[in-house]
């Protein structure tokens, strides 16, 4: 059984970790207000390109622009955008199983599936299981992991129109809320026509371009493509930030719940000691 002095260092060991954790929660709190009003920001602009190009996939020939034109078999990339830092519940390790779970489903319809990684906890996951991948970032701060995306992007797109990969597909959390956050695997390349739903009155417009089609489309369909990249980055900080939050309000409570049941154990060790010195001081007057 437990001494007393036991229960006592387990109590303040636990009341260290509640402050802990009580002061990760307002630091991520913090954050993520910061993050959501990122995010929510942004999607408007990304909304608004998304329509302009379902309304320009399906104005133009795919053939008008190899970022149009589809492709069978040959190499796919997939860009994982995870954390560098944990403690945010199962936040990574949803997203890193599905896209595990994905790439040999695809297996059949690519020849290699290559892997760049944004953040530490997807980097050490793929590692472990001895995933494919060509080329990582890891501990760097929120400024220079955008330029290293965008970068990136930036070199992916050259590639894809140089043909050296026929398929790109993005994996990150998507920000639902601050208790909801969804892992997503999308393609991104080639450039996809909006299903039923997306399109709207104006999909089946014709367009006249000027100065010219190719001119408009080698701006826009790689701004487009970045763009999809950033705001993946932005979903994925918000959803980040939220999922610590949430992770240290858990441990909080949890701490709270086992120092109100070692407070009733140590209550009762107190108690039993204090019994235990009165039998003694009774018996001992009543031997003399």
């Amino acid at each position: 059984m437990a001494t007393l002095k036991d229960i006592q260092l387990r109590m303040n060991s636990i009341k260290n970790t509640m402050q802990i954790t009580k002061a990760m929660k307002m630091v991520a709190a913090s954050k993520m207000r910061k993050a959501e009003e990122s995010i929510t920001n942004s999607r408007p602009y990304s909304e608004k390109l998304k329509a302009i190009i379902s309304n320009l996939s399906q104005g133009v020939d795919s053939s008008a622009h190899p970022l149009l034109m589809k492709r069978e078999g040959g190499k796919a990339v997939a860009l994982l955008i995870s954390t560098d830092r944990g403690l945010c519940g199962g936040l990574n390790a949803n997203l890193c199983k599905q896209l595990n779970r994905f790439v040999p489903d695809q297996s059949n319809n690519f020849e290699v599936v290559e892997l760049i990684t944004f953040g530490k906890k997807g980097t050490e996951f793929f590692k472990n299981r001895g995933g494919n991948i060509v080329e990582s970032f890891r501990d760097l701060k929120d400024k220079e992991m955008a330029e290293a995306l965008q970068k990136t992007v930036r070199g992916l797109i050259e590639k894809y129109i140089n043909g050296e990969f026929n398929h790109l597909f993005l994996a990150y959390n998507r920000f639902n809320n601050v208790v909801s956050q969804t892992p997503i695997i999308k393609q991104v390349l080639p450039i996809e026509p909006p299903t039923t739903e997306d399109s709207d009155s104006e999909a089946s417009t014709q367009f006249v371009f000027e100065p010219s089609s190719i001119g408009i489309l080698n701006t826009i369909l790689p701004q487009y493509v970045e763009n999809q990249a950033f705001t993946a980055l932005l979903d994925n900080n918000a959803s980040e930030h939220a999922a610590r939050m949430t992770a240290m309000d858990s441990a909080t409570n949890n701490a709270s719940d086992m120092l109100g049941k070692l407070q009733i154990q140590y209550n009762r060790a107190r108690q039993a000691a204090i019994t235990s010195e009165l039998i003694e001081i009774i018996s001992g007057a009543e031997a003399v």
